[in-house]
């Protein structure tokens, strides 16, 4: 897709385009109520290669981050090979429960870029929506992190709304891409209609001179 397909609206909303990785998607700059959101690059766009691993294993790594520090709201980007059921099954036959579960597996177990280590992921929907002739799988879920500096509770809830697409790589190996918005749950009536126009502009775009095929030198953490 074109870089100048996708009109910037009157909503509160910023863009991040990534010609390395090849994709384009926009982000709240302020809630629903108007309440301004600082949404700073906590990591600028890089290869895959030079990446920092999510878990353990180096497969889905953050690619960019937008955060605001002091309300704890992220648009995080990942990008990683397919793993689980999804490794040995064409995507035409992807179901958007497994591809949402296999992302958030590789994030359970590790930590989040706001510092809180993550010990549950509820999947409360899911769906594929077909975009340009691409697909794409959308996903809502709720997950129990640590306590935050704005919330001293013992237990506290991040609301989140999640897409992921794929693009093939030259030997034919699909890696996924993943944007994540996140908030507290006290935030999510106030963000969710934001998130939802975020998560919709999300696209991988044309590739250019520019473009890092993922694939490339995967191993090198520089």
């Amino acid at each position: 897709m074109a870089e100048d397909a996708l009109p910037l609206t009157s909503q509160p909303l910023g863009v991040l385009y990534d010609p390395i990785l090849a994709y384009r998607f926009l982000y709240p700059t302020a809630t629903v109520s108007a309440k301004p959101l600082s949404m700073v690059l906590a990591r600028a766009p890089e290869k895959y290669s030079s990446s920092p691993p999510l878990s353990s294993d180096a497969r889905q790594r953050i690619v960019s981050e937008l955060i605001d520090l002091r309300q704890f709201v992220t648009a995080t980007m990942t990008v990683g090979p397919a793993s689980g059921v999804l490794k040995d099954n064409p995507p035409d036959t992807w179901k958007p429960k497994e591809v949402a579960l296999t992302v958030l597996i590789d994030r359970s177990t590790s930590r989040l870029s706001s510092g809180q280590r993550v010990a549950l992921n509820d999947v409360e929907e899911a769906h594929l929506e077909d975009r340009e002739g691409r697909p794409y799988w959308v996903f809502e879920h709720l997950s129990q992190g640590s306590p935050t500096v704005s919330n001293n509770s013992k237990e506290s809830y991040r609301h989140a709304l999640g897409v992921t697409t794929y693009r093939k790589t030259e030997d034919g190996t699909p890696y996924l891409y993943t944007l994540n918005m996140a908030c507290p749950q006290s935030m999510w009536l106030d963000l969710q209609p934001l998130f939802a126009k975020a998560i919709d502009s999300f696209r991988l775009v044309d590739t250019n001179s520019d473009f890092i095929s993922p694939d490339k030198n995967p191993w090198l953490f520089f």
